[in-house]
């Protein structure tokens, strides 16, 4: 469009190309910059926004107070890393839960507050996929209340923006939240996950978000004067290119002409352009930030078995003790599962996985169950999960 070549200058689209990124003024509606736009990715934490778009919804209508407590569940308590550290049997408020869930990006918390508003989170996801449809958000699906790996869990960076801009109109009173640059919980210091924050001038959110398959993820939105923007930057390759990816595109943004952001030959963000031959070729991803080593004898990927994660680690020792800790207390056939550790790429540096694979389906099962008896941490991962792209290097 010519008009963008003109606000844009020599530098033009190719600066940000490789992944999906939008600038938009929030007022209007209209981007100032888009490049894949339309292009499926997976969410990964920015999933969370909706969560907490349906937690704003419960609380304005009353089905949720802040000084509510809600039970924490074996299913919540069982989530891996990134998370609070919750028991089963416990309980958190609901304005616990939620400065949690927008600070660190708690997966456990993510599911209280699912299970709170829907029972599982199973039944959850469905609302959120449905609330994106009503919202507009067409390319959006949710599988879980977190943004854990799913393979049919995807979004585009429009509508990431579009939530966003929801967000922003819908729960203005909610929406400082999204500026907490830390939070106590019961005697812990939470620091925000997002990096912009005090950075970047201006900024007063959203969220980020990491997993190997998406890259790192962001949706952002900074105020100078009396105009807003919303930037998305989706699959960047690392926090810092991140952070400066999504500060050029505001930088941008804010350069240009006031006038343009109301200029009729602009693009909306509710105008999708017809054909979007980039989402009809499917989800695209990273892969290659695990790298999988496995503890004794080698591991051949796709993997064809069910497997068990462990935990998630600072240190490969510890993942390592996890590993035998864990086989200690299974017997028989249970006890047959071959160790793997991967080293992975977190939002806050690196961590180690423990598990153990090649169990069946219909063994899986009990080897959970007796790991929780003795009060380990087990999450039972389907072969669709453990081959997922990124999960370990192929």
């Amino acid at each position: 469009m010519f008009v963008l070549g003109l606000l844009f200058g020599l530098g033009g689209p190719s600066a940000w190309a490789g992944n999906p990124v939008l600038v938009v003024d929030a007022a209007s509606g209209a981007i100032l910059h888009q490049d894949r736009a339309d292009q499926r990715w997976y969410p990964a934490s920015l999933a969370k926004l909706m969560t907490l778009y349906l937690v704003f919804e419960a609380l304005d209508d009353g089905r949720l107070k802040l000084d509510s407590p809600l039970p924490v569940s074996q299913q919540a308590a069982a989530q891996p890393a990134v998370r609070l550290g919750l028991r089963a049997g416990a309980s958190i408020t609901v304005a616990e839960a939620i400065a949690a869930l927008a600070t660190v990006s708690s997966n456990d918390v993510a599911v209280v507050l699912a299970e709170a508003l829907a029972g599982t989170e199973a039944r959850f996801a469905v609302r959120m996929t449905a609330r994106a449809a009503a919202l507009g958000m067409t390319d959006t699906a949710y599988r879980n209340a977190s943004g854990l790996p799913d393979a049919a869990q995807v979004t585009t960076a429009r509508d990431q923006a579009i939530l966003a801009r929801r967000l922003l109109q819908d729960f203005p009173r909610h929406y400082p939240l999204f500026a907490t640059r830390s939070a106590r919980y019961r005697g812990r210091t939470l620091q925000n996950h997002n990096g912009l924050l005090g950075r970047y001038p201006g900024t007063d959110g959203l969220k980020t978000g990491f997993t190997c398959a998406a890259g790192y993820n962001i949706v952002a939105s900074a105020v100078r004067a009396d105009r807003r923007l919303i930037a998305v930057v989706l699959g960047a390759n690392s926090r810092a290119g991140r952070d400066a990816q999504v500060s050029r595109l505001l930088d941008t943004g804010f350069a240009a002409p006031r006038a343009a952001a109301d200029a009729p030959a602009l693009a909306m963000l509710e105008q999708r352009p017809e054909g979007l031959l980039l989402a009809a070729q499917g989800v695209v991803g990273r892969s290659g930030c695990e790298r999988g080593r496995a503890v004794q004898a080698a591991v051949v990927w796709p993997i064809e078995s069910w497997g068990v994660l462990l935990g998630i680690y600072a240190e490969r020792s510890q993942a390592q003790r996890a590993v035998r800790h864990a086989r200690a207390q299974l017997g028989g056939a249970l006890r047959a599962g071959r160790p793997l550790l991967l080293e992975r790429d977190m939002e806050h540096g690196t961590s180690w996985k423990a598990l153990l694979i090649g169990y069946r389906h219909d063994n899986v099962g009990a080897v959970c169950l007796r790991l929780r008896a003795r009060g380990l941490e087990c999450v039972a991962q389907a072969p669709v999960v453990l081959n997922l792209p990124g999960y370990a290097r192929r």
